[in-house]
């Protein structure tokens, strides 16, 4: 048996990153068992503690209780296995770090970096991109055990039908005409964050720049996803601070090509395929590149990039191997 430790998990209605690594991850090793705050007895007692806390008081807990019992690997989410001994099978994710994030938009609790620092130097850690392993080693002075690239599932998030339809210019689409108009339609330029680390504040106001193109928050639940990413032209990716982005991912995989910061998964200058990258907060900036990239689209072509480097498949296969299992379905079995 293998466990995920984290602070919650898709399983309960969370869709972010790190539950869905959790959730890509059951279906790569199969037996895999989803352990979360919410398992505590206590936790709504506690859920006034920082997080660092309630992370050592749930791996206490599974481990002195059982839940950890016969497990060969656990697999924990930054300082999620702070709780578990020293010599207990855990590998350590890096999603990125806390330092990095402070470093970048302040406003992180210490208590949180030193805690990740605590589990880093404790237990071997995969880092999720390169640049979750520089942020690793420059933070923490620690080396990854190795690096696994996050991937997705390419026959759930693909393109939209073939080709493109065409985009008018001039006019605003709030004024009321369709999105959807045939022969043409308003090309939605789709963002999935939330927050000044996200970048929300530069994609409201590149946005207000932006007349002819509908700007469009993806507000996805669980399972909507792949048809609201496969609804728009093109991704808006302005985050501050990344380790290597699930929505970056899935946009590339149903082809839209991208405008994005370079963090995380493109913090080296990226393939030319995948789109522009803007190095800069102002908003006239990523308007003029969101402007570039509709007009020589067909130069782009993010999803082969994807389908080359971070299929599910890709994934599966670097866990597989760092944990030693050769065929996650017998194992499944």
């Amino acid at each position: 048996m293998i466990a995920h430790i984290a602070y919650c998990r898709r399983s309960d209605g969370h869709p972010g990153g790190v539950p869905k690594f959790g959730w890509y991850l059951e279906r790569a090793l199969g037996n895999v068992q989803q352990l979360a705050w919410r398992d505590f007895p206590e936790h709504e007692r506690c859920e006034g503690l920082p997080e660092h806390e309630k992370a050592e008081l749930l791996g206490a807990w599974l481990w002195a209780k059982g839940p950890l019992a016969g497990a060969e690997h656990i697999v924990a989410d930054g300082f999620w296995g702070g709780g578990l001994p020293d010599g207990a099978p855990v590998t350590v994710v890096c999603h990125g770090t806390w330092a990095e994030l402070d470093a970048r938009v302040g406003g992180v609790d210490p208590r949180l970096i030193a805690a990740q620092e605590r589990a880093f130097k404790r237990f071997p850690v995969v880092a999720v991109s390169e640049a979750a392993a520089r942020q690793l080693r420059q933070d923490h002075g620690v080396e990854a055990a190795a690096v696994i690239g996050n991937g997705v599932d390419t026959a759930m998030f693909r393109p939209r039908g073939q080709g493109r339809v065409g985009a008018p210019l001039g006019g605003c689409p709030s004024q009321g005409r369709p999105h959807w108009a045939a022969p043409t339609r308003w090309p939605v330029v789709l963002y999935a964050g939330r927050g000044f680390a996200k970048g929300e504040d530069i994609v409201r106001a590149a946005a207000r720049l932006l007349p002819e193109f509908e700007v469009r928050f993806l507000d996805a639940r669980i399972g909507e996803e792949p048809a609201k990413f496969a609804a728009g032209d093109l991704f808006l990716f302005p985050s501050r601070h990344e380790g290597n982005a699930y929505a970056l991912l899935e946009a590339m995989a149903c082809g839209l090509p991208v405008v994005a910061s370079p963090v995380g998964l493109l913090e080296p200058v990226p393939d030319e395929r995948l789109g522009v990258i803007v190095d800069s907060e102002d908003p006239a900036a990523w308007a003029h590149a969101v402007r570039r990239v509709w007009r020589h689209r067909d130069a782009y072509d993010p999803r082969a990039w994807v389908l080359e480097n971070a299929t599910f498949d890709h994934f599966a296969a670097g866990w597989r191997c760092y944990l030693g299992i050769e065929d996650a379905a017998v194992r499944a079995q």
